[in-house]
């Protein structure tokens, strides 16, 4: 058993470093990823019967109900009872995803974020830095910090003509992003899963991080903003679509606005007052919008008229790929878990370094080459909730460590920009090279992601 454990460990240890090097060999992180997850599970049917007992002993008999532990019944009971549990955990996140994009891209395609692009056409350089910055954390915060880079990325390439300067404006959108995504429950993958699995709930969470979150936000732009001088260099003629698919009245498109603003942060309290997953209340909010939208384009047909604008065509299959990424990455790591590798590396740090800010450090490290999913899901999966009525663990419900491994995730992704998905997609979007990025904003990156973990420190 100890070496089909360490050759399952091998091919995902493989596969992750093969999905962070993506940029260099084109390969689809999202075929690695699935690769990989079929491959080590297939590896794990090899020794089921062993690790069965190992994780699962007393269901397993349950499930057996008395005849006799056979092959069929082996797979049968891998198949349904345990491979499921991990599926059925990344679909309540992938739905969830699917329904908040889908209420940007129903605000975006009936033009309720182009006034954004004249509010914004401003030519103090560092004022529209510090204002493109506050306004990502704060969408961010309410949508997951992807969707926000795609839509901020859209919106300053039809403002700002300099590329230096736009890339300058790239880099802070992709910190804001992140650092805005990871204090609230809503606003990043990592923490709709801490959110999905009950380790965290959103206003205890989102007390928690804010501070450390906005601090390392200011820092970076105090520190990225000594290199921009003199004036923003703006398109003279506005480049974006002003034809009949966004001929919505204005105060149509702010109840647009305002209905998906509202909605996203009713999420948290649908899901306290109705116990139902988070996902049912983000379909439901998804509803609603759709319904009057429908009501405001009437005179349209509804939908059916719609002109598809270039955000939406982008994103949708930027969206299937990272569906399948995730399922993929769901099932790497529930392997490892099912083989009790994380139960011994837990156990492990738990007798020999006991220190969470540690932890946090080291994945904050990993993250930076290594894509910042996977580590989550390890992270999450090192340590067992403390359940225990009174206990100071810093794994209990909204302790320390799931708070710090969230913070820390979205920090390291952010280093070398290749560990985050906002990070490519501005790398995608603005060509930015490697080097580049690592002599002229490592250390500022790396510096705002150190004043906010003393800021954490402190507050907690």
């Amino acid at each position: 058993m100890l070496l089909m454990t360490l050759i399952i460990v091998a091919v995902l240890v493989s596969g992750f470093l093969l999905m962070s090097t993506e940029q260099l060999h084109h390969v689809n992180r999202a075929a690695v990823a699935m690769v990989c997850g079929v491959i080590v599970w297939v590896i794990y049917l090899l020794r089921g019967q062993e690790y069965v007992q190992l994780m699962h002993s007393g269901e397993y008999l349950e499930f057996l109900n008395g005849a006799a532990s056979t092959s069929a019944s082996l797979k049968t009971f891998v198949a349904e009872h345990v491979i499921t549990r991990y599926i059925g955990e990344a679909c309540s996140v992938i739905l969830f995803l699917i329904a908040t994009n889908t209420i940007v891209e129903v605000l975006h395609n009936n033009g309720v974020f182009d006034s954004l692009i004249d509010w914004l056409r401003m030519r103090n350089s560092r004022t529209f830095l510090w204002v493109i910055s506050l306004l990502t954390f704060a969408i961010s915060a309410n949508v997951d910090n992807f969707t926000t880079v795609v839509l901020m990325m859209s919106i300053i390439t039809q403002i700002v003509r300099n590329h230096h300067q736009r890339v300058i404006y790239a880099c802070t959108i992709m910190i804001a992003a992140c650092m805005g995504g990871c204090f609230t429950a809503i606003g990043d993958m990592t923490s709709v899963m801490l959110w999905v699995r009950g380790v965290i709930t959103p206003s205890a969470y989102a007390a928690g991080l804010f501070l450390p979150a906005f601090s390392s936000t200011c820092v970076f732009n105090l520190l990225i903003a000594q290199k921009l001088h003199g004036r923003v260099e703006l398109f003279s003629v506005l480049s974006r679509y002003n034809g009949d698919d966004s001929s919505l009245a204005a105060w149509q498109k702010v109840l647009l606005l305002v209905l998906g603003i509202a909605g996203l942060w009713f999420i948290p309290s649908f899901h306290v007052i109705t116990k139902l997953p988070p996902f049912l209340g983000a379909l439901s909010v998804l509803a609603l919008v759709w319904a009057v939208e429908g009501l405001c384009n009437l005179e349209r047909n509804g939908n059916v008229l719609m002109v598809q604008r270039h955000y939406f065509r982008t994103t949708e299959f930027i969206g299937m790929r990272l569906i399948l990424y995730f399922l993929g990455i769901t099932l790497c790591i529930g392997a490892l878990a099912e083989c009790g590798a994380l139960d011994y590396v837990g156990t492990w740090l738990e007798r020999n370094v006991s220190n969470v800010y540690i932890y946090g450090g080291i994945v904050g490290v990993l993250s930076a080459v290594m894509d910042n999913v996977p580590l989550m899901m390890t992270g999450m999966n090192l340590f067992s909730l403390d359940e225990v009525a009174g206990s100071t663990s810093p794994f209990v419900q909204n302790g320390i460590y799931w708070q710090l491994l969230s913070f820390c995730c979205a920090c390291g992704g952010c280093l070398l920009f290749i560990g985050t998905l906002a990070g490519q997609a501005v790398l995608e979007v603005e060509r930015i090279r490697f080097k580049w990025y690592i002599r002229h904003y490592l250390w500022r990156a790396l510096l705002a992601w150190l004043v906010g973990i003393g800021v954490f420190w402190l507050t907690h």
